[in-house]
């Protein structure tokens, strides 16, 4: 195995890596669906906590497959730092193993995105909800009768504030 082949195998296993903390922020937004619907602010905290050790164990994974691919993509004259200009200038069995992690990578980003887009549109909902719900009962767009002053000379709006006092 020559060093061109060594490096190509730490950038397969850097791949993995990436890949498996892909999964397990996968499995963090499955579980944050659930939290987020329940409203469950300690789980949350907990979850908020554990994604941002993923997020730096990914990172620091990404930051290393940088260092190798440009390191592979210099020793080997490949034209870009992309995998599958990097395998077109391997040997056939280096080339494999990358382009299969590459592949595996690829999967687990497509079933991470669409988790990421569900929980975004959870949040987006709650955040809509959130919004109508504070309009109702601040009477968002009138003047109100009664500020942090005091009474106003406005007349009496729709806040829930002004038709009680």
């Amino acid at each position: 195995m020559n060093a061109i082949e060594e490096r190509a195998g730490l950038l397969a296993e850097c791949l993995e890596e990436i890949n498996t903390s892909l999964v397990e922020l996968t499995a963090i937004f499955r579980v944050k669906r659930q939290v987020l619907a329940r409203a469950d602010m300690a789980q949350l905290d907990e979850l908020l906590a554990k994604e941002e050790a993923v997020a730096q164990a990914l990172f620091d994974a990404e930051t290393r497959r940088e260092v190798l691919a440009e390191e592979i993509a210099s020793a080997t004259g490949a034209s870009h730092e992309r995998l599958a200009d990097i395998a077109k200038r391997l040997p056939d069995g280096a080339a494999e193993v990358l382009l299969d992690a590459g592949t595996r990578l690829r999967d687990t980003v497509s079933v991470l995105a669409r988790e990421a887009r569900i929980v975004a549109d959870i949040c987006r909902a709650a955040t809509e909800h959130y919004d109508r719900l504070i309009r109702i009962i601040t009477g968002s767009g009138h003047a109100p009768t009664y500020s942090a002053s005091g009474a106003s000379a406005a007349p009496a709006g729709r806040n829930i504030i002004d038709q009680a006092l």
